[in-house]
C-alpha cells in the first residue's frame, strides 16, 4: 500500500512537470521515469510497467565527452505491457499492443502488435570514435542551454520548445 502512495505522488509530481499518461496506467514498485526531462515522455492508455524498470529520456554519457547530454523523446502507445528490470532508452517509440520482455534494453522504434525482448549491450566503437560522432551530432543538432532543465527552472513555453523539436538533441 506505501509503495502505491508513494507513486502516485511520484507520477503526480512528473504530471505537473509535463509527462503525460494516458488511463489505466500501472507503474510498478522500483520502476522510474525519467525525472529529469518528465515532459519528453507521453505514456498512452492501458500501459503497464513491470518492476524495476526504467524508462530513461536522456543519456548523460556524453556529458563528460562533449558537455552537453543527448536527450530524445519517448513514446509508448497503448495497451503495452513492459516487462520487469528493462531499461528504455532515449528516442524510443513503441507502438500499440506491444509487450516487451523481462530484462530488455530497448532503443528505436518498435512495431504495434509485435512481442519484443533481449538486450542490445555488445562492443559498439572506441570512446574516440564516439566522441567524435557526438562532437559532429552536436554540430549538427538542437542544442539547448541550462534554462531548458528543472534546475534552471524550465518555463512551460520551453518544455513545449523541446517536445515540438522532437529529434535528438542535447541539453548543457
Amino acid at each position: 500500500m506505501f509503495n502505491k502512495i508513494i507513486n502516485r505522488i511520484r507520477i503526480n509530481k512528473w504530471k505537473k512537470e509535463g509527462l503525460i499518461v494516458g488511463e489505466n496506467f500501472q507503474l510498478e514498485r522500483n520502476s522510474f521515469i525519467d525525472s529529469s526531462f518528465p515532459w519528453m515522455i507521453e505514456i498512452g492508455d492501458n500501459v503497464t510497467i513491470a518492476p524495476d524498470t526504467l524508462v530513461l529520456c536522456h543519456d548523460g554519457s556524453t556529458k563528460k565527452i562533449i558537455g552537453y547530454s543527448k536527450i530524445g523523446k519517448v513514446i509508448i502507445g497503448n495497451n503495452v505491457f513492459i516487462g520487469a528490470k528493462s531499461i528504455i532508452l532515449p528516442g524510443t517509440r513503441i507502438g500499440n499492443n506491444v509487450v516487451i520482455a523481462a530484462g530488455s534494453v530497448v532503443k528505436g522504434k518498435l512495431e504495434s502488435n509485435y512481442v519484443y525482448g533481449g538486450v542490445l549491450a555488445h562492443k559498439i566503437k572506441s570512446l574516440d570514435e564516439y566522441k567524435k560522432e557526438q562532437d559532429n551530432l552536436l554540430k549538427n543538432s538542437k542544442s539547448y542551454d541550462l534554462s531548458f532543465t528543472k534546475k534552471g527552472k524550465i518555463t512551460k513555453e520551453k518544455k513545449e520548445q523541446m517536445k515540438k523539436d522532437d529529434n535528438q538533441s542535447y541539453v548543457i
